[in-house]
This record gives structure tokens, sequence and C-alpha cells, in this order.
């Protein structure tokens, strides 16, 4: 799920005094958990303090995506997006900038459940669920677009 770039520049120098920051979301990797719009707070973390699960922040292409750990090893970690079916690349810890410490604002429920046991059990079960939570998200969009098309609030 990438965070909106002109946060970017902000984000990184906040991170790097060791301030906790509000970020806002979008994409839909991290579908259903967390969704475009969504507010996280994003705190650095030392790569000792990592545990699968953990949704971490990382610099790619100079974007910052919001992934959840699946492993790490000899200084890098593995992550994935709840909504997809194949773990990224492996990412050198310097690429972390911290990790999803709250979700302070979500138009799901189910947000709050992101960082507690309910998606840390995603790390584990990502294979499986990534292509179901895909494909639900894929239906849900169609549904919106096609609801939109017929009540003229087509955007």
């Amino acid at each position: 799920m990438e965070i909106i770039r002109d946060q970017y520049k902000q984000l990184l120098e906040d991170l790097l005094t060791e301030h906790n920051v509000r970020v806002t979301l979008r994409g839909v990797s991290m579908f259903p958990m967390l969704v475009k719009g969504d507010i996280v707070v994003v705190a650095p973390v030392a790569f000792d303090k990592l545990r699968k699960g953990d949704i971490v922040v990382f610099e790619s292409d100079s974007l910052l995506i919001a992934h959840r750990l699946i492993s790490k090893r000899n200084g890098h970690v593995l992550t994935r997006g709840d909504g997809n079916s194949r773990p990224d690349i492996p990412i050198p810890f310097d690429k972390i900038k911290g990790k999803v410490i709250k979700i302070e604002n979500s138009r799901w429920k189910i947000a709050k459940l992101a960082i507690k046991l309910p998606g840390t059990m995603l790390a584990f079960t990502g294979p499986v669920t990534g292509p179901a939570f895909k494909l639900t998200g894929i239906a849900a969009y169609r549904l919106l677009s096609l609801f939109r098309r017929l009540s003229g609030k087509e955007k």
C-alpha cells in the first residue's frame, strides 16, 4: 500500500529524528485490513524489535510502502501485502523506515485488528488469504463502480 508521495520527505525526516508520524495510506495491497484513506501512526523501529506480522513501512522506488513482515534474516526483511498472493523481494533493513503502531482513522472497523493478533495471523496465512482478499477487493470495487454508474455518482 503506497503512502501519499507529498508526505514522503517529511515522513522520512520525522522518522529519522525518532518521532512517530501520522500517514494517510493509498492503494489496495493491504485490503481488507487497511484501505485507501486510512490514517496510521508509524514509529521508528530497530531490526531486533521487528516481529513476524508487524506492518512495516519501507522505501521502494522513491515511494513508501506499508506491508506485513513475514520473515527477517541476515539484515533483510521479507514482506507481503495482505491482499497479495506473493511476497515482495527481500528488503535490506536500511530501507525500513518504521512500523505501524496504531490505526488512527479508518472507514473499516476491521482495520483496528490489523496490528493485533488477527492481523498478525495473516503473516502465516497470506498464501491462501492473499488471493481470496484480492478477488474480494476486485469484486467490491466493481460493485461500487456499478452502483455509482447507476446512481449517476460516477467519479
